[in-house]
């Protein structure tokens, strides 16, 4: 056997064998945030950035806050390290998201007020993301089934749902610098726009999933 393994065509086959799992896990990643069957997720992204555009580079720290949660809550989730109800986790997305948009919608209220800097929403988008991080686990636990080393497959499915994230997050930017440069809106009136229509369907899902637990 280790001679085979000293074998060049060994080795090749190894890499390619890797290389496909890679491949496999990658697109389920992918795959899971961009269907539009679980379209929570990318709700909670357009909540999140629709007050940037391209040239307000601010978003950046927003995303990585989410991105850190929603990865070591991913980990752990899959690592049974943590394990919470899929009911209660499907019940608090929504909630996040609805929470998202307030954030962005109360200061509004005030006169002559503009948005929350993203200095102070940063902790709660990073809570955010532990909470999205355990609705992503619930998928890869189930597509997981009775492999024996999941560190792999984790790190593969993760790459996946960042490149997914990165996508649609590209969509919202580029809708929301349309508005700001070619349709002339405002930042507080694109911000009411975009966010009022997300927080009345993130309170239905809510309502509905909390009826099922």
């Amino acid at each position: 056997m280790i001679i085979l393994e000293q074998c060049p065509f060994f080795a090749r086959f190894k890499v390619t064998h890797r290389m496909e799992d890679f491949t496999f896990w990658l697109e389920m990643g992918l795959s899971h945030i961009l269907d539009w069957q679980g379209y929570d997720h990318m709700l909670f992204l357009l909540a999140l950035c629709c007050v940037f555009t391209f040239g307000d580079k601010r978003w950046i720290w927003l995303v990585s806050a989410f991105t850190i949660g929603h990865s070591i809550s991913l980990a752990l989730s899959v690592l049974n390290v943590v394990r919470l109800p899929s009911s209660w986790i499907e019940a608090l997305i929504p909630a996040t998201i609805a929470f998202s948009c307030v954030q962005h919608l109360w200061p509004l209220l005030k006169p002559g007020k503009q948005g929350l800097e993203e200095k102070s929403v940063l902790p709660t988008v990073l809570g955010f993301g532990l909470i999205h991080g355990l609705g992503f686990s619930n998928f890869l636990r189930s597509m997981l089934g009775s492999e024996t080393s999941i560190a792999f497959p984790l790190f593969s499915f993760h790459v996946g749902l960042e490149i997914g994230q990165i996508l649609i997050i590209l969509v919202v930017l580029s809708v929301t610098t349309a508005m700001d440069r070619l349709l002339q809106i405002r930042e507080n009136k694109r911000i009411i726009l975009l966010t009022s229509p997300v927080l009345l369907l993130s309170l239905w899902m809510l309502f509905e999933r909390l009826m099922t637990i």
